[in-house]
């Protein structure tokens, strides 16, 4: 059984983005989308006009702390062999996401992806958190192939510069 990582969050997050669960070489690296065929940090720098140079993971982080957002994945710990999503076996949903996103504030949650959407919804959503605005978003995993990069950073963009994200923000 592996366990997910804590959250990693501004002092005052508007924006909760959220994966399913760290990737093998991820776990190994402890880092959020430690692959870096993961093109998680490259969407994020570019989106906030930030030239991505192979940074650390403490400036990473710091981008979030930068932009007010928060980063955490709905599943709290499972089995899994290699990195797909269709690999997980006895997921613990992350029960705590609710606390989580009524203490901070949060307006908006970008869905890494739609498993992780469909789990928000179907495991984890409480009546307190139906109100925040979401965002379903291409993931930027290298198993999601049918979108090229360009798309991907569009979509990000547009979500993550939205007039909800940039008034918090």
């Amino acid at each position: 059984m592996y366990h997910a990582f804590p959250p990693i969050a501004a002092h005052n997050p508007k924006v909760l983005i959220l994966g399913t669960f760290p990737s093998q070489i991820s776990r190994a690296k402890g880092e959020y989308y430690g692959n870096p065929q993961n093109k998680f940090w490259k969407i994020l720098f570019e989106v906030f006009g930030i030239e991505f140079m192979n940074p650390d993971y403490t400036q990473k982080k710091q981008l979030l702390f930068n932009h007010n957002l928060a980063l955490w994945d709905v599943i709290a710990s499972c089995d899994i062999k290699g990195a797909l999503d269709s690999n997980i076996r006895n997921p613990v949903y992350n029960k705590a996401l609710p606390e989580f996103i009524q203490s901070h504030g949060i307006l908006a949650i970008a869905f890494n992806g739609k498993n992780a959407h469909t789990i928000f919804h179907r495991w984890i959503k409480t009546p307190e958190t139906a109100d925040i605005r979401e965002f379903i978003l291409p993931s930027t995993s290298p198993a999601n192939a049918r979108l090229s990069y360009a798309g991907k950073l569009a979509a990000w963009a547009a979500a993550l510069r939205s007039d909800l994200t940039e008034k918090s923000i």
